[in-house]
């Protein structure tokens, strides 16, 4: 085990009355240590290129699963010993292929879940035998003429079901709402909701010669804690809750007094030229954004980071970074000042913050220990 800077970080300590959604002023202790912490990978090295972008934590998040894409291998890290501990050949084509995957989810029961755009292929725990669930190719009744459901699934921590945004084909209308697909029975039920429709207008286009040459996504983040799943947008400081016991939808809207609440619907949103489209991403990255929620089970918070411009010296930028915590019931607690790493790979484990960083082409990560 390597570690590297232990305590790179001096202890933060915050006392302050925030106002929470709930209106009532309350005292919030909090305070964090971080060390940086270095995997060792042997005589090797583990694929970074992406940022663990194909990886996943098992249930009992002692082992970390990355995919290399250019060789199909799966590595293993040991979270507890820090070490790289294996590496398993897959196949692309075949009986057993993995595709070209855009994630990975390890289910509860310790099946692998390997999906693309067009279908999730799900795996038993020692990788042997392999599902395809072609959800794309489905003709869903309760999906009008001219709908499809999206290609960005999120499956449930038990692998049972997927969540993924609904509507027209045409990508110049919103989505509808939320689809709730289950993967046993290819059942469908779709939940409108207006999220999808407020950010439509974020969404920009590149025309050359009067042709539609590229068009940007706009995407939700969608996370389970529990019976409840949550919906939530870079854009706004608000997210919508579906209780899936009742199959009832709630809407909470947050205020943070140290950035904005929602990023600006841009004054222009078709471009005939390359250096127009990058001067207005340009700007975009400068504007508020938030992250998905991260719930800490051991704690029984939930987080979410934010990132905008805090001020120009010269053409360089410098970003303010924030941290928002929540309790259980997603009653806003605290917000402060928090290191800016907010959209990498990370995870709770045991109530600390595990967040990649990559030092010199080595897996590290900066493991937050908090106080309350």
């Amino acid at each position: 085990m390597r570690y590297l800077s232990l305590l790179v970080i001096a202890i933060f300590s915050f006392s302050c009355s925030q106002k929470g959604n709930n209106a009532e002023e309350k005292e919030f202790q909090f305070a964090y240590t971080v060390d940086t912490v270095m995997v060792d990978s042997g005589e090797d090295f583990i694929f970074l290129k992406f940022g663990l972008n194909v990886a996943a934590i098992s249930s009992d998040k002692k082992l970390l699963y990355n995919l290399n894409p250019t060789n199909f291998q799966l590595e293993v890290i040991d979270l507890e010993s820090l070490k790289l501990s294996n590496r398993i050949q897959l196949e692309k084509e075949g009986p057993t292929g993995i595709g070209n995957p855009r994630a990975l989810n390890i289910s509860q029961d310790g099946k692998f879940h390997f999906l693309t755009f067009s279908d999730v292929r799900v795996f038993d725990s020692s990788l042997e035998t392999m599902e395809a669930i072609k959800f794309r190719k489905e003709n869903f009744e309760n999906l009008a003429v001219g709908e499809s459901l999206g290609f960005n699934l999120t499956l449930s921590d038990d692998g049972k079901k997927g969540y993924v945004e609904y509507g027209p084909d045409d990508e110049e209308k919103a989505k509808k709402g939320l689809a709730v697909l289950n993967l046993q029975n290819l059942e469908l039920k779709t939940i409108p909701l207006e999220i999808y429709s407020r950010i439509q207008p974020y969404v920009r286009s590149f025309y050359q010669d009067g042709q539609l040459q590229t068009r940007t996504i706009e995407s939700t983040y969608i996370d389970q804690a529990g019976e409840r799943v949550l919906i939530s947008s870079p854009n706004f400081n608000e997210v919508y809750i579906l209780d899936q016991k009742t199959d009832s939808i709630s809407h909470k809207i947050f205020h943070s007094s140290l950035t904005s609440d929602y990023k600006k619907v841009p004054e222009i949103t078709s471009f005939e030229s390359v250096e127009e489209m990058r001067a207005a991403f340009q700007k975009e990255n400068e504007e508020i954004t938030f992250s998905r929620f991260y719930y800490d089970d051991f704690n029984e918070k939930f987080w979410r980071f934010s990132r905008e411009l805090d001020r120009k010296i010269g053409d360089s930028s410098v970003f303010k970074a924030v941290v928002t915590i929540y309790d259980k019931d997603l009653n806003q607690k605290h917000e402060a000042i928090f290191p800016d790493n907010i959209f990498g790979f990370q995870f709770f484990k045991d109530g600390k913050l595990w967040s990649y960083v990559n030092v010199d082409d080595e897996l590290g990560f900066a493991v937050f220990t908090f106080e309350f």
